[in-house]
């Protein structure tokens, strides 16, 4: 008998049992157990410490904030590369990028290449998605 029929035989049997209903109501019942009597919390305790808080609003203040998702189409060999390249350096492609950003910023000297290979990619992309559009329109109206 495979696992699959195991599993629906025992999910279709009648010799399961019976759950009572739960109460899914907002009534006031109370979660603790009823031989739990109910404490009071110490203020103390209860409220942060107003100058840990006031530290870390400074810290984070000093801190990069992230900016809206920016959805990212990678060419295949070069995505592989980058997930592989993350993964074995226990980061994600997002800051990898910033990174490199980051670095090409700070060498402003090696920015030109990078450009150049830039605009060399656009052109391949564009000239991929016409191949594509054309042949779309060759199959659609039978040339």
């Amino acid at each position: 008998m495979s696992e699959a029929s195991d599993i629906r035989s025992l999910l279709t049997s009648k010799s399961r049992a019976k759950v009572p209903p739960r109460d899914a109501s907002l009534g006031s019942k109370s979660s603790l157990p009823k031989d739990e009597p109910l404490t009071e919390v110490d203020e103390e305790k209860a409220e942060p410490d107003i100058q840990e808080v006031s530290k870390l609003k400074a810290e984070l203040d000093n801190l990069p904030t992230v900016g809206k998702r920016l959805a990212v189409h990678l060419e295949q060999g070069i995505r592989d590369d980058l997930m592989k390249l993350c993964d074995s350096n226990d980061i994600t492609p997002e800051i990898f990028i910033e990174a490199a950003i980051a670095f090409l910023q700070d060498q402003p000297n090696k920015m030109p290449k990078v450009i150049a290979n830039a605009k060399k990619r656009l052109a391949e992309r564009k000239r991929a998605g016409l191949v594509r559009r054309t042949l779309a329109m060759m199959q659609k109206y039978g040339s």
